[in-house]
């Protein structure tokens, strides 16, 4: 039994991986020669009816046809004899018929029932747009290749879901990148307005001190220009190129506290720079780096630390090997710990006011930082505030 049900397996194996056409030629065979036995049967079995019948009248009777003619039948016989004879005549086209209904439902059931059922269920869960399922069929025939089409089609619709939805997330933050970094400019140019408008009505401000401000209020200017040329030409903010050039990290050190400068003119917190830069050797005081890349890290940062600062924002800027570090400190609560986890993930907020400090900033510090061959670490201070360490490499 054993050997006869893995041959009867291996058959239905190879009829599986055989195509439809040479299946429904196996299945018409089959019926030709089982509807051929079946009447070869009933032909047989009618003729011995017939043996039986013209038995009554002739003694020793041995059946031949030519003698149904000489032989006088009572009339009951003689029906019989006619039945039998429309019996033989029409049987091969009764069975011909059941053959070819039993054969036909057989296939379809065996090979394209289950098939037609897995495409008209893909085709429905596509035109809802649930491409969560699969669509498989095992088989060599045609039909196990449309549903491999099908899964196919599945894959790359899914794909280019996800492209499609990378591409309006990356063009969402790309909107957020913009319009949160714009923000620390206006802020600085704010502020440079703000003394202007207080001190040089009242004679407070030279000559010198005008100029000096007004070039730092075009300096902020041209930066939004550039930093404005630069975010027009950009699908995603991740397709940003970083173009690291020489230059001292004194200079770097110069254009932070410009920054400082005007933001200490809007607000009340305290802002201080402090670095290891002096203390290295003269080999050492300079680096590769994307100036305008890590001032909108650093920028970022500051506006996060001005609104949780109580009283003051600390800069510090340590360069340790190949990497610069730039610490910004401040002395408000510090990160909780789901703002620790969760503060860099894209439109994280742990505020209600709508402002989204975290919402954007963090998240942009963080892409930068990594084109910029480096990371972001984000801690607590031993005593009181929240640090945040952006690392670049500059070599």
């Amino acid at each position: 039994m054993d050997w006869i049900d893995e041959q009867v397996e291996k058959i239905k194996n190879n009829m599986k991986m055989s195509s439809l056409k040479r299946v429904l030629s196996i299945y018409i065979v089959i019926t030709i020669l089982v509807v051929s036995a079946i009447y070869i049967l009933t032909y047989m079995y009618c003729e011995s009816w017939k043996l039986v019948l013209y038995s009554k009248y002739i003694d020793n009777f041995i059946y031949a046809e030519p003698l149904a003619g000489f032989v006088s039948l009572e009339l009951q016989d003689i029906r019989g004899l006619a039945l039998i004879n429309a019996i033989q005549d029409y049987s091969i086209i009764l069975y011909s018929v059941i053959g070819i209904i039993l054969a036909s439902n057989l296939f379809y059931r065996n090979r394209m029932r289950e098939p037609i059922r897995l495409l008209k269920e893909e085709a429905a869960n596509i035109s809802r747009n649930d491409l969560s399922v699969s669509c498989i069929y095992e088989s060599g025939d045609e039909f196990g290749e449309v549903c491999k089409a099908f899964e196919s089609m599945r894959l790359h619709l899914i794909n280019n879901n996800e492209n499609m939805w990378s591409l309006v997330e990356g063009q969402r933050l790309l909107n957020a990148t913009f319009a949160h970094d714009i923000r620390t400019p206006l802020t600085v140019l704010q502020g440079y307005t703000d003394m202007l408008m207080k001190y040089y009505p009242e004679g407070k401000i030279g000559e010198e001190k005008l100029l000096n401000t007004i070039s730092l209020m075009q300096e902020q200017i041209i930066r939004l220009g550039k930093f404005t040329d630069t975010m027009k030409g950009l699908q995603d903010i991740e397709a940003l190129q970083i173009k690291p050039l020489e230059k001292s990290f004194s200079h770097l050190e110069k254009e932070l506290q410009k920054i400082i400068d005007g933001l200490m003119e809007k607000e009340t917190i305290k802002f201080s720079i402090h670095s290891n830069i002096e203390s290295l050797k003269e080999g050492e005081r300079t680096g590769y780096y994307d100036e305008a890349v890590i001032i909108e890290v650093v920028n970022n940062l500051i506006s996060n630390g001005c609104s949780y600062a109580k009283e003051k924002v600390k800069i510090y800027i340590e360069k340790e090997q190949t990497y610069l570090n730039i610490y910004v400190y401040d002395d408000g609560k510090g990160f909780s710990k789901e703002e620790l986890y969760s503060a860099l993930n894209p439109y994280y907020s742990s505020r209600n006011d709508g402002s989204g400090n975290f919402g954007i900033g963090l998240t942009i510090c963080k892409i930068l930082c990594e084109k910029h061959g480096g990371k972001i670490a984000l801690s607590n201070s031993i005593n009181e505030g929240a640090i945040v360490c952006a690392s670049f490499r500059i070599i």
